[in-house]
């Protein structure tokens, strides 16, 4: 009954298929029960999901430097920003604020004339973020995104600051997204968008007017200290081309009327210069959380992202079609998006690790004029509407938090797959051992997998002697649907009792995204379920024999299928910061080697 049952279950899952992409059954050799659940890994829905639940994350942005989405977000009241500067000039419009006092000193501190000011918003503030390492420097790719928004290009004007050396032009940058909120009306104080948040080694935010009642000047003091009476030349290695490097950016610039700073800098006799940008990181750091990389979201900052603009939608099918194409030679993937597979355990593993990391090497690709305006447009309809703020908006999905949701979903799932996939390594089957050993390591895989299938799992699948097909349908369907509803915001089937938010477009990218990802999660884990419950009936639910050779082997291809099932789904969700950490953490008191 139980292998019939599980051939139903694929043949299900095939003539279903829906959203970004299909499932692909395949048999193995062994048995013509065993079946392979395929992923397509050209699909854009575990980055879009990814991306959603990565937004203000330090260490999701870190390891997926480039950005493909601009969301709404707001700043609470009284919430404060640091600025560090080399005089007591006030700053000019626009400039950059820090989240962290250690990120304003760490970027303009140890000088003779370092000036550190506190600044504090009055009001809820509107502002747009830029996700990814938007806030970095460089030519990879984190600048992507912004570059294309205001220019049509991954370059800039074209002139003398075209190309790598506009990089360095941030004043020029900030200038035109300021400009444009001013252009479009949107940055009125108090009601509209005053700043941009970006990223780099801490999130900060492009503050436009300094002159609005938003913000207020809390405090401003020399933070300069007192010099060493001695020659630290030892730690100072790397720092000696900081103030050169500093001269050319402003150098670069655009605004002529910046006050000359004070570069006088007595590189080594300053006593903190080394500490300052240890001080900067480790403060960053702090969101990591302890067993992994994933961190938690940046607290001076809400997102409002039941709108968002990404260039993962496939409206943007071009640049799709170009991020596709190029994986599709690199990853070892067919022209459906499954991989082709390895030639052996570890080729196959560094080939996991590869597709778990792939969004961290994807850039804006070739994206058409058509596709470029289309972006303009939905960046200006998506701010247009958080400015407005309608009262009498009716459309009750402007409530959504696709974050949220998202979060919830890597919550729950997130280590219990690992460490399922971790549990389906060992060999269950141990000649070495007795039965009994057998069982109890089992029995620990059972209790893992049915943790994992509580909420949705019916055991009378086919448990039942007389269930008939049809009955054992409705039960996969129901399993199947209880798996996903949870999550989604509109019912699977149509006479489910509930209906969808309001307004909500049944085609929208993000919900599409995170029923896919639902789909793959559920098919695997209810796949997975029905093929340990089987292997325990067969195997371990009586008295103990030792097996033969023919029921060692069955177990171990049945299980060896379902870690690579398990396996494969861990590479096509790319939530690798969740499962990257250190196994020996630093103790409280380490601080700079230096």
């Amino acid at each position: 009954m139980l292998p019939d049952l599980i051939l139903l279950f694929h043949w299900l899952l095939v003539v279903q298929g829906r959203g970004f992409e299909q499932q692909h059954p395949v048999t193995t050799p062994a048995s013509p029960s065993l079946l392979q659940h395929r992923l397509n890994f050209s699909s854009p829905a575990p980055h879009i999901f990814s991306s959603v639940h990565g937004l203000l994350r330090q260490g999701y942005n870190v390891l997926f430097p480039n950005g493909f989405s601009v969301v709404p977000c707001e700043i609470p009241a009284f919430t404060p920003f640091y600025h560090g500067w080399l005089n007591d000039e006030l700053p000019q419009s626009p400039e950059w604020l820090a989240s962290t006092p250690e990120m304003a000193y760490g970027i303009m501190g140890s000088t003779r004339n370092s000036f550190l000011s506190t600044y504090q918003t009055t009001r809820p503030v509107k502002c747009i973020y830029f996700d990814g390492a938007s806030g970095a420097l460089g030519e990879n790719g984190t600048m992507d995104m912004q570059m294309l928004f205001l220019y049509g290009n991954t370059t800039g004007p074209p002139g003398k600051h075209s190309g790598a050396k506009f990089l360095w032009d941030e004043y020029a940058r900030a200038q035109q997204l300021c400009g444009w909120l001013q252009e479009h009306g949107l940055d009125v104080s108090g009601q509209g968008v005053e700043g941009i948040v970006r990223m780099s080694a801490g999130f900060e935010l492009i503050w436009c007017n300094f002159s609005s009642p938003s913000i207020r000047l809390v405090s401003k003091f020399n933070a300069s200290v007192p010099l060493l009476d001695y020659n630290r030349t030892s730690s100072l290695m790397g720092y000696s081309c900081k103030r050169d490097r500093a001269l050319d950016a402003i150098d670069q610039g655009t605004r002529d009327d910046l006050p000359a700073p004070d570069w006088e800098i007595d590189w080594e006799h300053e006593p903190f210069v080394a500490s300052q940008q240890w001080d900067w990181f480790t403060t960053t750091s702090r969101t990591y959380s302890s067993g992994d990389l994933a961190s938690t979201r940046e607290p001076s900052i809400r997102l409002r992202d039941a709108e968002l603009v990404s260039l993962y939608s496939p409206e943007y099918h071009r640049h799709l079609i170009e991020l596709v194409e190029h994986e599709r030679e690199h990853l070892n993937l067919t022209v459906d998006g499954l991989w082709r597979g390895g030639e052996s355990p570890q080729s196959r593993q560094n080939a996991m690790n590869e597709l778990m990391r792939r969004r961290a090497r994807q850039r804006v690709g070739n994206i058409s004029p058509q596709e470029i305006d289309s972006l303009r447009s939905n960046i200006k309809r998506m701010v247009t509407r958080v400015v407005s703020e309608d009262p009498h908006d009716d459309q009750e999905w402007h409530a959504i938090s696709w974050s949220h949701t998202c979060d919830l979903i890597v919550d729950n799932f997130a280590e219990r797959l690992m460490q399922l996939q971790r549990l389906l390594e060992q060999d269950f089957m141990d000649e070495r051992e007795p039965p009994v050993s057998a069982r109890r390591r089992f029995t620990s895989l059972r209790e893992r997998a049915h943790a994992l299938l509580i909420p949705f799992f019916d055991y009378s699948l086919g448990l039942e002697a007389s269930s008939s097909v049809q009955q054992q349908t409705e039960k996969i369907h129901a399993s199947l649907d209880r798996c996903k509803r949870r999550y989604l915001p509109w019912p699977v089937h149509s006479e489910a009792s509930t209906a969808s938010p309001k307004g909500l477009p049944s085609n929208h990218f993000v919900a599409q995204a995170i029923e896919d990802v639902m789909d793959n999660i559920c098919t695997v884990l209810i796949g997975a379920g029905i093929s340990i419950e089987k292997t325990w009936l067969r195997n371990f639910n009586h008295k103990l024999q030792k097996p033969n050779q023919r029921q060692q082997q069955l177990v171990r291809d049945e299980l060896r299928v379902w870690h690579e099932n398990i396996e494969q789904l861990t590479a096509w969700l790319g939530w690798s910061p969740h499962w990257m950490g250190c196994g020996r953490l630093c103790a409280w008191n380490v601080s700079n080697p230096g």
